[in-house]
C-alpha cells in the first residue's frame, strides 16, 4: 500500500497544473536536461560562470511564481529574502570559515534567517487581513527600508564580528581590507569540497539544485495542497467558506516561497563572493516580476525558462547601455497586451490546439 501511496504521489509531477504533462513535453525536458549535463564540458571558465549566475536567478523565480501564481500573493519585494539570505549567509561565513573549515552552519543560517522573517512579516500581513496591492507595496517598502540602512553600514561601527557590513562597498569592505564571504565548502569526515563560482563543480551543484526544485515544486502544486492554494487565488472567500485555513495556508506558501529566495541569494554569494545594498534595491525587486509575468506567472515551467533566458537578456541588455530597464518594461508591457497569461504560457496552448486537431 505505502509503495501505492508513493507512485501515486510522484505521478504528480506530471499533474494539470503546470505546463507539460505528456510525452512532448517530457522528450524536451530530457533534450535541455542533457545540453545542461554535457553543454560545461565544452564551454570556457567564463561562460560557465556566467551560465551559472543565470541559474542561481531560478529559484527567485520559481519562488515568485509559486506565491503569487500559485497562491495569489503578489510581492514586489521578493529580493528582500535573496538579501537577507545572502548577507546572513557571508556573514556567519566570514565569522566561522576558520574555525570550522566549512559553510554548514552559514548555509543553514542563510536559509532560517529569511524563513523567520517571511513567517513574521505573513504573520502580520494575512492576520491582518492586507491582500492585494497593500502586501506588494509593504514588501516593496521592508526591502527598501533594508537597503536604506545597509546603504548608512560603510563606518568603522558596523562590524558584527569578523564582517564589516560595508555600506554600498559590499560586505566584508572596509578601508582597503577585504574578507569576502566564503564559496559553499561542504566537508564530510576528512573530505572536503569547495564550490568556487567559475568551477564546473558550482555550476553542476546549482543546476542539480534547480532541477530537484522545480520537481519538487511540481509536486507541491499538484498535490491537495496545492490545489488549495489555486483555489485561493481563484476566490479566496470562497475557499475561506468552505472551510480551509486560508491564513495558514498563505504563510506557509510564503515561508516556502522566503526559503527558495533565499537559496538564489546564498548561490549568488558564493558564486561572486560579493553582495551590496543594491540587492535590496527597486531594480533587483521588480526583475523577478518582469521574468514572471513575461513567461507566465501560472506555470513553472514557464517562470523556469523566463527566470534563465530573460536574466540573460537582460543582462546582456546592459551590456549595450543603460536603457535595460526601458526594454524590459517595453518587454513586459508588450506581453501583458498580446499575451496577458504569458508569452510561454500561450505559445504552448497554441502547439497543443494544433497538435490535437492532427
Amino acid at each position: 500500500m505505502s509503495q501505492i501511496k508513493i507512485l501515486r504521489s510522484l505521478s504528480n509531477i506530471n499533474g494539470k497544473n503546470d505546463l507539460g504533462n505528456n510525452y512532448i513535453f517530457w522528450f524536451f525536458f530530457f533534450l535541455l536536461l542533457l545540453l545542461g549535463l554535457f553543454s560545461p564540458l565544452i564551454l570556457s571558465r567564463y561562460q560557465i560562470l556566467n551560465l551559472s549566475n543565470h541559474i542561481t536567478n531560478i529559484f527567485l523565480g520559481l519562488s515568485l511564481c509559486l506565491i503569487w501564481g500559485y497562491c495569489g500573493i503578489l510581492s514586489l519585494g521578493q529580493s528582500l529574502f535573496l538579501g537577507l539570505g545572502g548577507y546572513t549567509y557571508g556573514i556567519v561565513g566570514i565569522n566561522l570559515i576558520e574555525t570550522h573549515g566549512n559553510t554548514h552552519v552559514a548555509l543553514l543560517m542563510g536559509i532560517i534567517v529569511p524563513i523567520f522573517t517571511a513567517f513574521v512579516l505573513g504573520y502580520l500581513m494575512f492576520f491582518a487581513r492586507l491582500k492585494g496591492v497593500y502586501v506588494a507595496i509593504l514588501m516593496l517598502v521592508v526591502s527598501l527600508l533594508f537597503e536604506t540602512f545597509l546603504n548608512q553600514t560603510a563606518g568603522p561601527g558596523w562590524f558584527v564580528g569578523e564582517a564589516h557590513l560595508g555600506g554600498n562597498n559590499g560586505l566584508g569592505r572596509f578601508s582597503g581590507v577585504i574578507r569576502e564571504p566564503p564559496s559553499l565548502i561542504f566537508s564530510f569526515r576528512e573530505n572536503t569540497i569547495e564550490f568556487v563560482g567559475s568551477s564546473i563543480q558550482f555550476y553542476y551543484l546549482c543546476f542539480g539544485l534547480a532541477l530537484i526544485t522545480f520537481l519538487a515544486l511540481r509536486l507541491l502544486v499538484n498535490s491537495s495542497f496545492g490545489y488549495k492554494m489555486i483555489a485561493i487565488r481563484e476566490d479566496i472567500d470562497r475557499t475561506e467558506a468552505l472551510g480551509h485555513n486560508i491564513k495558514l495556508i498563505q504563510l506557509i506558501v510564503f515561508c516556502v516561497g522566503a526559503g527558495l529566495a533565499s537559496m538564489s541569494g546564498i548561490l549568488y554569494v558564493s558564486w561572486g563572493n560579493f553582495i551590496t545594498p543594491d540587492t535590496f534595491g527597486v531594480y533587483n525587486n521588480i526583475l523577478p516580476v518582469i521574468w514572471v509575468a513575461v513567461a507566465g506567472r501560472k506555470s513553472l515551467t514557464a517562470a523556469l525558462l523566463g527566470s534563465f533566458f530573460i536574466s540573460w537578456i537582460s543582462q546582456w541588455l546592459n551590456e549595450q547601455g543603460d536603457y535595460a530597464l526601458v526594454a524590459l518594461g517595453a518587454i513586459l508591457l508588450s506581453s501583458m497586451l498580446f499575451a496577458p497569461e504569458g508569452v510561454i504560457v500561450k505559445i504552448t496552448q497554441k502547439f497543443s490546439v494544433k497538435l490535437s486537431k492532427q
